[in-house]
């Protein structure tokens, strides 16, 4: 599933060139895919694009809003005569010809510019909503790892609510949003921090460590553009390099940056996690 940071990266590429562009038309080609009146959206122009968690939304002129979530293998990505932009899930979509069969909503904008909608799994979703639907399904989500409020102590009151292991308690969108797996994992080998620990058995320092560790993690992958952990070469627009600098995710049996003992993998919660137990206590 593509993570903040990623989700991020899209949300900035695409306010490079979607502002001032109108939806000439609107072809929804997978119902599931598309919540509203697709006839509402047309002729509308779009005037910003934002993100709060992993859901981006496509502001219009009209004051309402298209909230998109990629979900497992969801991508949004534009193209015209000059240039073809966005990401999400890492497939060979990003550079064929779309529509693809995978795609599953597509805006016509005008002057040979579109903006598609693909979904391999068919979880993720477009949805047109006014600014009170927009309200509600926001608060759905706690505030963003790295959004101010979410402070030393905001973070451990909530771990102290928490017999979870750690690694489980970081993940949940109800803490915090935005800290997925990979980033996770990663916060925790650089905060020192077993992820099977209980959540609330963390001291306040501790807790402290790890927030900073994870709001490290984040703004790296963001400014490295994510993490394309697949394998798929790189192409110009799309890619991040977050994966060629990760502290432990996808690396067991190799030695950890802090300590040099072998690196180990183990399932948590159904999620592959990986850590070193030499010096994640």
């Amino acid at each position: 599933m593509p993570e903040l940071p990623e989700v991020e990266t899209v949300v900035r590429r695409l306010q490079q060139v979607l502002p001032g562009k109108t939806i000439n038309s609107l072809t929804v080609l997978k119902e599931k895919s598309f919540v509203g009146d697709q006839f509402l959206v047309m002729e509308k122009t779009i005037t910003e694009v934002s993100r709060r968690a992993k859901l981006i939304r496509i502001h219009l002129s009209d004051s309402t809003s298209l909230l998109v979530h990629l979900k497992m293998t969801g991508q949004l990505i534009y193209v015209d005569d000059q240039e073809r932009l966005g990401g999400g899930h890492p497939t060979l979509d990003w550079v064929q010809e779309l529509p693809s069969n995978h795609t599953r909503v597509w805006f016509d904008l005008g002057s040979h510019a579109a903006l598609y909608f693909n979904d391999q799994r068919i979880f993720g979703w477009v949805k047109h909503m006014d600014e009170e639907a927009v309200q509600r399904e926001y608060a759905k989500y706690a505030p963003d790892v790295i959004d101010d409020v979410v402070t030393p102590d905001y973070f451990f009151s909530k771990l102290q609510r928490t017999a979870r292991p750690i690694k489980v308690a970081i993940l949940d969108s109800k803490i915090m949003s935005g800290l997925g797996n990979i980033y996770a994992c990663d916060a925790l080998n650089l905060a020192s921090i077993h992820p099977l620990r209980p959540g609330k058995s963390l001291s306040f320092e501790e807790a402290e460590n790890l927030l900073d560790a994870s709001k490290q993690v984040l703004e790296k992958g963001i400014a490295l553009g994510g993490a394309t952990i697949e394998h798929f070469r790189h192409v110009d627009g799309f890619s991040g390099d977050y994966q060629k600098e990760v502290l432990v995710y996808g690396r067991e049996g190799e030695p950890c940056f802090n300590c040099g003992s072998a690196l180990v993998k183990e399932k948590i919660a159904g999620r592959g996690t990986y850590y070193c137990s030499g010096c994640q206590k």
